[in-house]
């Protein structure tokens, strides 16, 4: 296989190429001086020269001819009063290896048949496709969202859809607020009072039906008798014990007990209840006292309690705390099961009722049958 020293061949070319233009410069210079001398009048010291003339001097041009000329001396003659330079300008010298130092590359043949990689420009101008699956995937979700929430809100809200304006009250609007609410609140004192009164008859008379009877049950105001009759004094005691042993009477007194006159003998006992200190039953009452006409109260005694109503009249009327109050009397008949039924609703409601008298008797004093009562009430209706 043939070697070729790539090194060595630069080398000869740098020097050949390095000796043409040594040969160009001394051409070059001799031309200039040739020229210089034609428009040059007489020697340079005999002619006097012009401040342009003293700027472009001879040894101007020949210090350019010079660095051109690099390493070559310049050896022609010069003209005469040029002065002489007193240093050689020298070429820096280029350090070569030698040719011992000089590795000899290893051609072969196969190299040129080696492909070169051809890079495509046009790559990178390229866009990859755009997947949009997950794009429309995305968009479903969120439009079927969109109708989900709709759909409940029409469903849930649907009715709503006046926007809520806050109402604002009037002087007028007030005033009657005002009076409304204080209407409520006495209406809730005279039911609270109410269902104490007539609480404490429905307990006592339902205390004890197996030894006494109730000859009499009178309420007036806040004082309560209740007048009982016991065949004998064994049934009499027990029927004390009851009361003395009930929590939620916590006053009372045995005003007189006298025997029944005749043949068959027993005992009347009159009890004295002090209200005041009855403990009224804890009762789920809204806090809105319901109005009731007396019209519609006696058709409600009628329907519920199964009660005849034997007489009723209006007894007095008159206003008093924004109210106008009838005062009606009524007398019912019916059993005495039906009676206290009564008296426990009217307990238990929450009217504009005020219970003033109430008296319950039996029909005949003498059998005192639980089949046939009177009922007598005296009631307030606060409209």
């Amino acid at each position: 296989m043939a070697k070729y020293n790539i090194l060595r061949e630069d080398d000869e070319l740098s020097k050949k190429m390095e000796d043409k233009e040594k040969v160009e410069n001394t051409e070059e210079q001799r031309n200039n001086e040739d020229e210089t001398a034609e428009f040059s009048p007489g020697p340079a010291s005999d002619r006097k020269r012009t401040p342009g003339e003293e700027f472009f001097t001879d040894d101007i041009f020949s210090a350019i001819e010079a660095d051109k000329a690099g390493p070559v001396t310049d050896t022609t003659d010069r003209e005469e009063g040029m002065p002489q330079s007193s240093e050689e300008t020298v070429a820096p010298e280029m350090d070569f290896p030698s040719e011992d130092e000089v590795v000899e590359a290893e051609y072969s043949p196969a190299q040129e048949k080696k492909e070169r990689p051809i890079y495509d420009y046009g790559d990178d101008y390229k866009q990859e496709g755009i997947n949009y699956k997950p794009i429309i995937i995305g968009v479903s979700i969120v439009a079927a969202l969109v109708i989900i929430f709709f759909a409940v809100s029409n469903l849930f809200f649907g009715e709503d859809t006046g926007e809520s304006e806050e109402k604002i009250e009037t002087a007028a609007e007030k005033l009657q607020r005002e009076e409304e609410e204080r209407k409520q609140n006495f209406l809730a004192e005279i039911s609270k009072a109410t269902n104490q009164r007539l609480g404490a008859i429905h307990l006592l008379t339902g205390l004890d039906k197996e030894n006494v009877k109730y000859s009499s049950v009178l309420l007036y105001g806040n004082s309560l008798d209740l007048e009982v009759f016991a065949p004998n004094r064994e049934a009499l005691a027990k029927f004390n014990l009851k009361i003395k042993d009930n929590p939620r009477i916590k006053e009372y007194k045995i005003e007189t007990v006298v025997n029944r006159p005749g043949s068959q003998g027993g005992l009347f006992a009159l009890y004295d209840v002090n209200l005041k200190q009855f403990e009224t039953a804890q009762t789920a009452i809204s806090q809105k006292v319901s109005i009731i006409s007396p019209s519609s109260w006696v058709t409600t005694v009628q329907q519920q309690a199964g009660l005849n109503v034997y007489s009723q009249r209006q007894i007095s009327g008159r206003s008093e705390n924004l109210f106008k109050i009838n005062r009606n009397e009524y007398e019912l008949r019916g059993s005495l099961n039906n009676c206290l039924s009564l008296i426990n609703s009217l307990a238990s409601s929450n009217q504009n009722i005020s219970v003033h008298k109430l008296s319950l008797l039996p029909k005949d004093q003498q059998k005192m049958s639980t089949s046939s009562y009177v009922l007598k009430l005296i009631v307030d209706f606060y409209l």
